[in-house]
């Protein structure tokens, strides 16, 4: 009775948790649809674009407190039964998956800084190709939480040319600018799957690559809510 009971108890924070990370992005869905700036000056598009971010902040700060309190919630209903410690281990290991968490630890750092030089005379720039191939190649040596730019890179990451910029999780960073990619992992493998030649052969002309082992690496958690429209669960 008491191991239903403790398995119950998890079931309703889970509950909770997917009603809190939902309603933060329905709520911040329903601000990018209210920006209006036709007809707006410039001044008054800055202020209105300030106080959104204002708002932002405010509610991220507001789920991080519902995150901690869920945490505490979790560690009561854990108690000491072995069968819901077991729960809470797999629910701890389905955030690390999804990203859904911050994490830290060993790994490597890569830097791409662009020449510009070659900009201004080639043309030619790092593309959304060669990001996406350098994910694989740090997932398949091991890499367990990667980030491009402190966005954090996890299953329904989408990786594209956008123009002039590049969109990760439909946020835009420069390729003329210095692109940091960070990979959680056994450092030492890690390195040595990016030392191999022929792993920045495309890089070459486009910008200088530097990348170095770090023993203490802080990944942000992705920012994004999951929403699964088609995929469902099969019910045995």
């Amino acid at each position: 009775m008491g191991k239903i009971k403790a398995q119950v108890s998890v079931a309703i924070v889970c509950a909770i948790l997917g009603f809190m990370l939902a309603y933060q992005f329905k709520v911040l869905m329903k601000q990018d649809k209210t920006l209006n700036f036709t007809n707006k000056s410039s001044t008054d598009v800055t202020v209105e674009i300030e106080q959104y971010k204002k708002q932002k902040s405010e509610l991220e700060k507001k789920v991080q407190e519902l995150q901690d309190q869920i945490k505490s919630y979790e560690k009561a209903a854990a108690g000491k039964s072995d069968a819901t410690k077991n729960l809470l281990k797999e629910l701890d290991d389905t955030r690390l998956l999804t990203g859904i968490t911050d994490v830290k630890g060993q790994g490597i750092t890569i830097y791409l800084t662009p020449d510009s030089k070659i900009f201004g005379t080639t043309g030619e720039q790092i593309t959304d190709k060669h990001l996406v191939y350098l994910v694989n190649e740090l997932r398949f040596a091991g890499a367990e939480a990667i980030a491009i730019n402190d966005i954090r890179v996890v299953s329904k990451t989408g990786i594209r040319n956008a123009g002039s910029y590049i969109l990760i999780n439909d946020e835009k960073i420069s390729p003329s600018r210095r692109i940091v990619i960070q990979a959680i992992g056994d450092k030492n493998l890690l390195y040595s799957a990016m030392s191999f030649p022929e792993v920045f052969t495309d890089f070459k002309g486009l910008c200088d690559v530097k990348f170095d082992k770090v023993d203490d690496i802080v990944i942000k958690k992705y920012n994004k809510a999951y929403k699964f429209e088609y995929a469902k669960p099969i019910k045995e």
